[in-house]
């Protein structure tokens, strides 16, 4: 049996706050924009992280992150409203990640932050 969505997502956020990122679950209600990531996050990062390597540049950044989580093994099951908003906020500059797994939330955390070591 996959865990639910819900220990995938405290994982995620552990993750993230581990790294000092600073993210939150998006409340859903019939109010909300239908579509709207599962988690909102900005994480810290330096120009110089995005760049190719040896560029010095180390002015700190914060990148917009909305995370759509599903349940492990799960992916497939993304809806055309989680699409839209996905590429819209592509489109801002932004970051739509989906995610069923902490470990590729580790894994971006430590590519673009310098906390490797935490």
């Amino acid at each position: 049996m996959t865990e639910r969505e819900s220990v995938t997502q405290k994982k995620v956020i552990d993750v993230i706050r581990k790294y000092g990122g600073y993210v939150y679950k998006n409340a859903q209600s019939m109010y909300t924009e239908v579509g709207r990531p599962d988690l909102t996050a900005c994480i810290p990062t330096t120009l110089g992280k995005l760049k190719e390597e040896g560029y010095s540049d180390d002015t700190k950044i914060g990148l917009f992150i909305g995370i759509e989580m599903k349940r492990p093994g799960n992916l497939k099951g993304v809806s055309s409203s989680q699409k839209i908003v996905g590429k819209q906020i592509k489109k801002a500059g932004g970051i739509w990640l989906l995610i069923d797994d902490p470990m590729i939330a580790e894994a971006l955390m430590m590519r673009f932050t310098d906390k490797y070591d935490v």
